[in-house]
């Protein structure tokens, strides 16, 4: 009786409660994700004395590069959480992942050195990592089939919106709450679990229960996993070692130029504002970008293909070779489009190719394992940032990950103009 009190409740639910519950959570691990990226120079420049290190230019590269990677270490260590989904419950998880992210954020902010720092990133990072293999899932099945498509392309708007969010957050109260302060906020998304344990029911799944793990490659299922996994493992390895450096870039530039560090903290602020504008536009239009180009693969051509130009152009081009940071900051908006927005294109391609039994466990995979690999992009920029000097060359001379991305769309299942898997 209880479970079909149970589905009906989940069928009962209006999709527009389960869009926006899942949109807030995905925007908030937004924020705290992002919010490293705008306090790296000014908690880095704290930290590192307290820990016997010189706060030099070369320290916080290196070191914000380690950092950048741990906290992608921890999110990668995260592909336990889609199976748990599976298992235990979408709305569970997810629970539990956004009380993670939120606890360990804000403990960064009490941090008083760069080994304990280390430590609360890598498990925010954990938290964050999982909130999105259990709220997609979640997303497309409890929304009817005419819905699904458009909203999940939509969903991944919550997460320029939570950088966008961040960027203006830093801009307004930053100066005045500090890098502590600004990390301590990351507890706020801790509110929303009681609204989602109250509000959000389970999903009605045909699939009776989850099926292990290693069947995610068996014959027939693992070409489809891997070739999930290695495309995110490309984009996000571009992602992490391209706009997410672009508030760095410009802080380190301008306290070179002898601007104060208030100045250039505002402007790394408006840099990630102005980035998130065209990975918002991504986002937002990917529904229709996708219909338009006819099928997922060559939207993800597309979109590989743009996202290495563009960061060529802005970081070669603008930087590098003209050393003009006003235009530089007007081509973010395009870096934002391709780099970031590609992230919605999977939002509705990864749930698309497994089956219900194995959908929080597969998507789950395929997005820590690219984390497992993309870890590696801030370390090497910061190590080849020391070796090369320069910022700028280092990070587009990584974005020829794109090009060794192509293979792995060919290998993957068109899921176009077909309904979600049982």
């Amino acid at each position: 009786m209880s479970n079909v009190l149970g589905s009906t409740r989940a069928a009962a639910v209006s999709p527009s409660r389960v869009f926006w519950a899942t949109w807030f959570g995905w925007m908030l691990d937004g924020f705290d994700s992002s919010i490293y990226g705008y306090l790296l120079v000014a908690a880095l420049t704290d930290l590192l004395p307290r820990s016997g290190l010189a706060a030099s230019r070369a320290n916080i590269g290196v070191y914000g590069g380690i950092l950048f990677s741990l906290f992608m270490l921890g999110w990668a260590c995260s592909m336990v959480w889609g199976w748990a989904a599976d298992r235990v419950g979408r709305v569970r998880v997810m629970c539990w992942t956004v009380l993670i992210y939120s606890l360990f954020t804000a403990l960064c902010g009490l941090a008083d050195g760069i080994v304990m720092f280390a430590v609360f990133r890598f498990l925010a990072g954990f938290g964050i990592g999982g909130e999105w293999a259990a709220g997609t899932p979640l997303l497309h099945e409890s929304v009817p089939e005419t819905m699904r498509v458009r909203l999940a392309g939509w969903l991944h708007t919550a997460t320029p919106t939570g950088l966008f969010l961040a960027a203006f957050v830093v801009l307004i109260a930053g100066n005045k709450l500090g890098w502590r302060g600004m990390f301590m906020l990351g507890i706020l998304p801790a509110l929303l679990t009681l609204y989602l344990r109250r509000n959000i029911p389970e999903p009605r799944r045909k699939a009776a229960a989850a099926a292990k793990f290693g069947a995610l490659f068996a014959p027939g299922q693992a070409r489809t996993t891997w070739a999930a996994a290695l495309m995110m493992a490309c984009i996000i390895f571009g992602l992490w070692s391209s706009n997410f450096w672009a508030p760095t870039v410009v802080i380190t530039r301008l306290v070179a130029s002898g601007a104060s560090h208030a100045h250039a903290q505002t402007m790394g602020a408006i840099c990630g504002l102005v980035t998130n504008l065209g990975t918002l536009a991504g986002c937002f239009f990917m529904p229709w970008i996708t219909a338009f180009l006819g099928g997922r693969r060559r939207t993800a051509v597309v979109f590989f293909l743009g996202a290495m130009a563009s960061v060529i152009v802005s970081y070669y081009g603008a930087i590098a070779r003209l050393d003009d940071l006003r235009l530089f900051m007007l081509l973010l908006p395009v870096l934002g489009f391709f780099t970031n927005g590609i992230f919605a294109l999977y939002t509705i391609w990864l749930p698309e190719m497994f089956p219900g039994a194995l959908r929080g466990a597969g998507a789950g995979f395929a997005f820590s394992f690219g984390r497992l690999l993309g870890a590696a992009g801030p370390t090497l920029i910061g190590f080849l940032t020391v070796l090369i000097g320069s910022y700028p060359i280092t990070i587009a001379g990584l974005s020829l990950i794109y090009l060794a991305g192509l293979p792995f769309i060919a290998l993957a299942p068109e899921t176009a103009h077909q309904s979600l898997r049982a």
